[in-house]
């Protein structure tokens, strides 16, 4: 094997040794693989399956799944039949977690890359507003002990958003995720003033979760990725009433927290907490990985986030556009500010960029696309690309005022056109990039 085939071998059995499944984008993003997705990776993990049936090694391959399965797809289960012939992969699976990986010393995971030992729990809140709220309380100081003592500083709390209260969208889900320490200290000192005054206002909260544990990182879940909490993870939500869970939390299994790890997220500020945040969109998996060198990408442009499928997006700025331009309403009659661009999760985009204005009437909404497909359109960031050059190039050609960088004043119909441009310039993009690849 070569020594790329080898760093894929030890990233495989660290995932071993945690006992948990990985999925190509974690693969492709630990080894700074060129396609995000995964793809073109198959002859490389041919030659290790290979390499671990001559050695009679567990097939450490068959842990590589796509996201959100146990199992690894078809295709590549005609790849290990091959190999192997006609195994059980359940059996094949749990003899790969069995396996000391360490006895291996060409797979062994170099020391700094072994589980950190982070523990996952659950609990619940109205909503999720890290940068006003950071800290997980509880109600009394034997709850709060009882978590303290069956958990370890740095352990990952999975924030769902309760079913009777909360933002519309967000009710029933996973939403986000905290790093908690062991600081302890009332709730007031680690909740903004403005939050605190508005909690203590509020009847229901009133005298509520008193006793806190400070948080130093979070996570928001992009909200493609929003999963309900009961189908994330079952077992943790059914081993105690929902109540329960939200006054003491419950700890989550290593096979359900690896689902979490899947998920793509971007850091968010922390009430009281002054480190630099990353918010890059990417997996929660890499997020937590230490800063590893990787292979430079191929086009000289940065966007915030790893490639891989992408949406084009219109946001539109929403309030008085007049009072915030400083004009007269008739000069800015039928206009809108808008933003366009691409990303995984335009509505994740919408949040960072909403984050940087204070509390007011001035509210960015994602105008297109309307209504988003689940899945991106653009497979890369180069065909994403194209689009926002095509956007760009017919507001400015049809007389839009640029407002510096992305941002635009330009009247409905232009918008519409604008958004027509970009779509159709991806998809002649898209198609040529197909055409080729199967020439």
């Amino acid at each position: 094997m070569d020594a790329l085939q080898f760093e894929i071998a030890r990233f495989l059995a660290a995932k071993a040794l945690q006992k948990r499944r990985t999925t190509y984008q974690q693969v492709s993003e630990a080894v700074g693989w060129n396609h995000p997705t995964g793809r073109g990776l198959g002859p490389n993990l041919e030659v290790i399956l290979h390499y671990l049936a001559e050695r009679k090694l567990p097939p450490l391959t068959t842990i590589l799944v796509k996201k959100g399965e146990r199992y690894p797809a078809e295709d590549a289960m005609a790849y290990i039949r091959a190999a192997l012939g006609p195994i059980d992969i359940e059996t094949a699976q749990k003899d790969v977690f069995a396996f000391d990986w360490t006895s291996v010393p060409e797979l062994a995971p170099a020391s700094d890359a072994l589980p950190d030992g982070r523990q996952v729990w659950l609990t619940s809140f109205w909503g999720f507003d890290p940068a006003n709220w950071g800290c997980i309380g509880f109600s009394d100081e034997a709850r709060r002990t009882r978590y303290l003592r069956n958990s370890q500083p740095g352990t990952l709390v999975a924030i769902y958003v309760t079913k009777g209260r909360g933002p519309t969208g967000m009710r029933g889900n996973v939403v986000g995720v905290l790093e908690i320490c062991h600081e302890v200290g009332p709730a007031e000192r680690f909740i903004s003033g403005d939050t605190w005054a508005e909690k203590e206002r509020d009847v229901d909260s009133r005298g509520k979760w008193l006793h806190a544990v400070r948080a130093t990182r979070a996570w928001r879940i992009t909200p493609e990725d929003y999963t309900p909490v009961e189908e994330l993870f079952p077992q943790a939500y059914n081993s105690a009433h929902p109540e329960f869970i939200g006054a003491s939390g419950v700890p989550v299994s290593s096979e359900e927290a690896e689902k979490l790890y899947e998920l793509d997220v971007y850091e968010v500020p922390v009430y009281g907490q002054t480190g630099s945040v990353d918010p890059t969109i990417q997996t929660l998996e890499a997020a937590l990985a230490p800063s590893r060198a990787i292979r430079p990408a191929s086009q000289p442009y940065w966007v915030g986030e790893t490639d891989g499928p992408k949406h084009l997006y219109i946001l539109r700025l929403k309030g008085d556009i007049a009072a915030y331009l400083g004009r007269t309403s008739d000069q800015v009659q039928h206009q809108h500010i808008i933003k366009v661009g691409f990303s995984k999760s335009p509505q994740a985009r919408r949040d960072q960029i909403q984050s940087a204005y204070p509390r007011g009437t001035f509210i960015w909404e994602v105008f297109k696309p309307d209504p988003q497909p689940d899945k991106a359109p653009y497979s890369n960031t180069e065909i994403a690309i194209a689009g926002e050059d095509a956007m760009k190039k017919r507001l400015v050609e049809d007389g839009a005022e640029v407002l510096g960088g992305e941002f635009f004043l330009a009247d409905y119909s232009l918008v519409l056109r604008t958004w027509a441009a970009g779509t159709n310039a991806a998809g002649e993009k898209q198609g040529e990039k197909s055409r080729a690849a199967s020439a």
